[in-house]
């Protein structure tokens, strides 16, 4: 143990109390930092794309090849915030990814640091948790990670990179009682009945729906690990508000990646203790995840970014703050006592010469306490300073955003006055010539009243002119009617004289019908008396 180190070590921060509210709703966003590689490789990602992305907002073109490298845009983005290694896509042997792979898989990558503290959080639990992520070489590499933690591993999709059997022999022969459920999120005809008591969402590309069906509970967490400003936490921002694949989507997602590029993984300054000691801040959250709230803030928004937004990123080169020297250790106070052979036990310091000696009890040197409290003071007054260099920074890009955001407001109530200005002087126009309409139209009215008087007298004398033909028509309607009322008498007479006939007739008819019966009724009779005298005649013969 180096105790000269822990004395003059510099201590470690505090973390800041955090004004949370009582989070329950299961679905929580855990920030993740990135390392410096994945920042440049992020910065390298969206340069490739340059001209796409000015042509998809300067322009109105929409085809199909500009769509196509968006898309691997949007990959690559993502494959980046989860690990670099997933941007080499030729074939890595599966038995490298057991030979030290979790220390260089967590230095190189942030979510995976992050899933190993969580991991070990979990450890003394026995519970199941569902660790989703993309198919095919991220399922290996969160199996590399998980094979050097003491916990079970059950593997939904794909070989196993080790036989379970032996990946779950320790040396101290502790039992394990988490079981880590590695799943795919995009393949299209997994189904499993499984359910677990915690699901981890790894990156993006699982559905809401797909990560609630494996829950055992509505009370069960998801918990997804997004890392700042990346693509993960923009996609995930904007997915609230506009469906997936619409071009408002797009359109919002590409402009954020686009000017964020240089803030991805930047985590704020009341988290960044947090993660210094390895998110034991959650342990509480850990052991009751289902009744304790979540104790993080919430994720910050994203900023609508428009067309000059882009065009102005993308003008700008990215620098990340990075030491390319080796950093100098500061030399302690016993260090530099040693050097100058400056402590008690030195012989050299007790020997007299005479008037030129020392008395050595007497030094204008500082105690080691003294230098241990300025040591304290100087690294905390740092610690301020780096914090207010930062807010400093932060408050200059506020003012810039503002700034513009200012100029645009400016530039927009301008063109307000003179829509405003145009609008008053065309109503004035408007006015005078709605004045010299109302005075036409009274004009109008006036003639029109004279013009109407003239045709209703006209009207009249027509009216009294057909009055007299109707009154000589009506005269001469009388004395037809009256020659028609005899014609009327005359027929109904004649009709009843025909009555008086018909009856008459039919009287003789019936006195003839009755003479014509008597008169058969004899010629029958004679008929059958000749008969019955021929009858006898004949048959002599």
């Amino acid at each position: 143990m180096d105790l000269l180190k822990i004395l003059d070590g510099t201590p470690e921060p505090p973390i800041v109390s955090l004004t949370t509210s009582e989070n329950l709703s299961g679905d929580y966003w855990l920030p993740v930092p990135m390392c410096e590689y994945q920042k440049e490789l992020t910065d390298q990602v969206v340069s490739l794309h340059y001209s796409d992305i000015l042509k998809y907002f300067e322009t109105d073109d929409k085809e199909q090849v500009l769509l196509d490298s968006l898309e691997v845009l949007y990959l690559n983005s993502q494959l980046v915030a989860t690990h670099p290694y997933l941007l080499i896509d030729h074939y890595m042997p599966k038995n490298l990814a057991t030979k030290d792979t979790p220390n260089n898989l967590c230095d190189t990558s942030g979510k995976f640091k992050v899933l190993r503290d969580l991991i070990s959080m979990l450890e003394g639990r026995s519970i199941d948790v569902a660790l989703v992520g993309r198919s095919g070489k991220l399922l290996d590499m969160l199996e590399s990670l998980l094979l050097g933690t003491r916990c079970n591993i059950k593997r939904h999709h794909g070989s196993n990179l080790k036989i379970p059997a032996k990946s779950q022999n320790t040396k101290n022969n502790k039992p394990k009682v988490l079981t880590m459920h590695i799943i795919p999120s995009d393949v299209d005809d997994f189904v499993t009945t499984s359910k677990f008591d915690l699901v981890i969402s790894f990156d993006i590309t699982p559905t809401n729906e797909f990560l609630q069906s494996l829950r055992k509970s509505t009370r069960v967490p998801i918990l997804r690990l997004v890392s700042t400003n990346s693509i993960d936490h923009i996609a995930l921002y904007f997915r609230q508000f506009h469906e997936r694949g619409t071009e408002e989507y797009l359109v919002q997602v590409t402009a954020a990646i686009v000017v964020l590029r240089d803030q991805v993984g930047v985590l704020p300054p009341d988290l960044r203790p947090i993660y210094f000691k390895n998110l034991t801040y959650l342990k509480d959250w850990c052991e009751d995840f289902v009744h304790t709230p979540w104790p993080l803030p919430e994720m910050s928004s994203i900023r609508r970014y428009d067309a000059g937004d882009v065009e102005r990123s993308l003008l700008q080169e990215v620098h990340y703050e990075k030491n390319t020297e080796p950093k100098r250790e500061p030399v302690s106070y016993y260090e530099a006592k040693r050097l100058n052979k400056d402590y008690i036990s030195n012989p050299l310091k007790e020997v007299n010469f005479g008037i030129l000696s020392v008395n050595s009890k007497f030094s204008d040197a500082l105690t080691h306490r003294l230098i241990q409290g300025l040591t304290r003071v100087f690294g905390e007054l740092q610690l301020k300073l780096d914090e207010l260099t930062h807010l400093e920074e932060f408050d200059n890009a506020i003012k810039d955003f503002t700034r513009v955001d200012e100029s645009k407001l400016n530039d927009e109530i301008k063109g307000y006055n003179d829509r405003i200005s145009s609008a008053i002087s065309k109503s004035g126009e408007l006015s005078s010539q709605i004045e010299s309409l109302k005075s036409q139209i009274r004009q109008a009215e006036a003639t029109a009243e004279s013009l109407s008087t003239n045709t209703k007298l006209q009207r009249i004398k027509e009216l009294k002119e057909l009055i007299s033909k109707e009154e000589h028509r009506s005269g001469n309607n009388v004395t037809e009617m009256e020659y028609m009322a005899k014609e009327i008498g005359n027929a109904e007479k004649s009709i009843s004289d025909s009555d008086v006939e018909v009856e008459q007739l039919k009287k003789s008819i019936g006195e003839n019908q009755q003479k014509v019966d008597g008169y058969w009724s004899n010629f029958q009779a004679l008929s059958n008396e000749t008969a019955e005298q021929q009858g006898p005649c004949r048959y002599e013969t």
